[in-house]
């Protein structure tokens, strides 16, 4: 109950440290690229939207890697470039697909969600590679996550037959409404210089999406899991655990 409490204000306090005993002049570098996410808690949101188990609710078909940009700025608080904060603002486009084959139609179902998430947080720097002008760096982040409505649209195509002619009928529909959740990322990269002042950052991160709040009524009362299509039989919302990738272009200003 008061770890995530702890790990913020152990976070707060280290930057706030960090920033109090900086003599040298603050510099700055910005990033942008690549950042990925990945679901790997054990949860609804990477079922298949139907299943043919009609025990089971419907799931989100997030599975895998998701694509996604980021933005990012950097703030050396020293002259080694040792400790560092790092905020920015990252868009993930979540989309998973199924479909039903059948000699005299087809059905595919769409679900499709972004995210906005804006962060920062510390970095530290643990060692230096002279040669490479390359450096390897631990961070971690606060994360503050606007979770877009979840959006599905239904696509059925079938022979007429009366006419004989092919026809597409598309519903869209949304069953839940956005929500903003706080969140905290571990991390671990490395940057390295390609051409100064031209540098290459990449990093792998794992953390909690939802921390806080969670609405943990089951429906209908709730609003059920975090990132499925529709509220149906759901219990509440569980914490999604998740895998971030950034591959990003870094310029020194």
């Amino acid at each position: 109950m008061y770890t995530p409490r702890i790990l913020i204000t152990v976070l707060l306090l280290v930057a706030a440290v960090a920033a109090s005993t900086v003599t040298a002049q603050v510099r700055y570098r910005v990033s942008g690229g690549l950042s990925t996410t990945w679901i790997t808690s054990d949860n609804p949101a990477v079922d298949r939207i139907a299943d043919m188990d009609t025990t089971k609710g419907f799931g989100g078909a997030l599975d895998g890697a998701q694509v996604g940009w980021g933005i990012r700025c950097y703030a050396d608080l020293d002259k080694q470039k040792v400790f560092r904060i790092p905020f920015g603002i990252d868009l993930h486009m979540l989309s998973g697909t199924q479909s039903v084959l059948a000699p005299t139609y087809t059905t595919r179902v769409q679900h499709d969600i972004n995210i906005w998430t804006v962060h920062g947080g510390f970095e530290y720097a643990f060692v230096e590679f002279p040669l490479a002008f390359a450096r390897a760096y631990v961070a971690g982040e606060l994360r503050g996550a606007f979770i877009g409505a979840s959006n599905v649209t239904k696509t059925l195509r079938y022979v007429d037959g009366a006419t004989g002619k092919l026809v597409t009928e598309t519903e869209e529909f949304s069953d839940k409404p956005g929500v903003f959740r706080f969140g905290v990322m571990a991390r671990v990269g490395i940057e390295g210089e390609l051409y100064y002042p031209l540098f290459l950052n990449t990093s792998v991160g794992y953390g909690v999406l939802n921390l806080l709040p969670r609405d943990t009524r089951p429906t209908p009362e709730g609003r059920g899991e975090l990132l499925t299509p529709t509220p149906i039989s759901e219990p509440g919302e569980a914490m999604l655990q998740h895998l971030n990738f950034t591959f990003m272009l870094q310029v020194r200003l």
